[in-house]
């Protein structure tokens, strides 16, 4: 099996009309990108709340922008007669049965597998409804202390990770897609001197302590799954949103990387996640660039903060999607499907290539995908 994840940067727009010349024109890139890719199961990280528009695509011709319907999009059971009763809002219609929040403009990137079709025949697939993931947490909402303060605050998923359940040779494994909250804030980071305001770094630490609550989130339901079986084979997939490590608000206020959360405890070795990308080359190690002004400041500020290791580049070269498994997979003493050494990768040259020469307006996404291959056993 061969998994891939893929951020398609705000896949709605083009889908919304996808007869229109520019939508058409990306669509075609996006669809090449994933022929030329070919994944058995790919993850799709913001794409709309409507499954049925997206089937729709994929079942378009090639030379129309579509997949030639090589693709299923899996869904909950019972989520097409939900639809149907209203057809005007399918976002609105299935909300509740996918955990997701918000409305059509404010909450319309959804998480979703792709299934091929040679690859859902030959496999049983089924997506998990959210409301399991509840019942084992215990809990669709968290109480949050932001520093120190005794009145608690509500967090929840603001867009719920959706799992998939696969049966590969007998095996069951789950695949758990995440898109966690995005650290971006509407706050003017700084002042008319050109210094970092306060509001600013508490807006910033406010939106990394929800990230790192929605990612403990995710590690208490692997928990519970460890309290059910000794070894499940469980994949967590998608964008954490969380950038390389201990960037300038990680090593100045928050003194932790937040993947760790998800991770696991490496004195509970057995139940912690490996990194697709663990054994791949360092320097090709990340899937998004960003200019970072921030890192920038702080680099003219390096007295101040005493920072001598900062990067002297500060277009950033970030690992924000990820791919990690459970041990179950590189265990040489089980049966079932493993992870071979060097199994994972970032697919920057099918991505790179097609968008070579391509205006912005064709170009995929600014995310590049991460794949793992996963093999029938040693």
């Amino acid at each position: 099996m061969k998994l891939t994840t893929w951020n398609i940067e705000h896949l709605a727009k083009p889908l919304a009309d996808m007869n229109a010349i520019d939508n058409k024109g990306r669509l075609m890139r996006i669809s090449l990108q994933i022929a030329e890719m070919e994944p058995d199961v790919l993850c799709l990280i913001e794409a709309p709340g409507d499954p049925l528009l997206i089937q729709e695509w994929v079942d378009k011709p090639t030379d129309e922008g579509g997949l030639n319907g090589a693709y299923k999009v899996a869904m909950i059971e019972g989520t097409a007669d939900l639809i149907a009763d209203n057809l005007g809002n399918p976002r609105e219609a299935i909300k509740k049965l996918y955990g997701m929040e918000g409305t059509s403009t404010t909450g319309n990137q959804w998480i979703w597998f792709l299934i091929k079709q040679a690859f859902y025949t030959a496999h049983f697939v089924k997506v998990q409804e959210p409301s399991i993931w509840f019942g084992l947490t215990g809990q669709k909402q968290w109480n949050v202390n932001y520093w120190g303060k005794m009145n608690a605050s509500k967090l929840s998923h603001w867009r719920h990770p959706q799992t998939l359940v696969l049966d590969l040779n007998g095996y069951e494994v789950e695949i758990i897609g995440v898109h966690l909250k995005s650290k971006i804030n509407q706050v003017n980071p700084f002042d008319a001197d050109k210094n970092l305001t306060e509001n600013y770094v508490a807006e910033a630490l406010k939106a990394r302590v929800k990230l790192a609550t929605e990612a403990y989130d995710v590690r208490m339901y692997i928990n519970q799954r460890f309290e059910q079986e000794a070894n499940p084979r469980i994949i967590v997939c998608g964008d954490l949103n969380d950038g390389p490590g201990r960037e300038f608000f990680e090593r100045q206020f928050l003194f932790f990387d937040l993947i760790s959360n998800i991770q696991g405890d490496i004195f509970f070795a057995n139940r912690f996640l490996n990194h697709a990308l663990f054994d791949y080359e360092e320097h090709l190690r990340w899937s998004t660039e960003f200019n970072d002004r921030i890192e920038r400041w702080a680099l003219d500020n390096v007295a101040t903060y005493n920072l001598p290791d900062l990067p002297v580049d500060v277009t950033r070269k970030q690992l924000i999607d990820h791919i990690l498994f459970t041990q179950e997979f590189v265990n040489r003493n089980s049966s079932g499907p493993k992870v071979k050494p060097k199994s994972g990768f970032v697919e920057h040259t099918i991505h790179a290539k097609t968008n070579a020469n391509q205006p912005a307006k064709f170009k995929t996404s600014d995310h590049r995908p991460i794949s793992l291959l996963v093999a029938d056993g040693y």
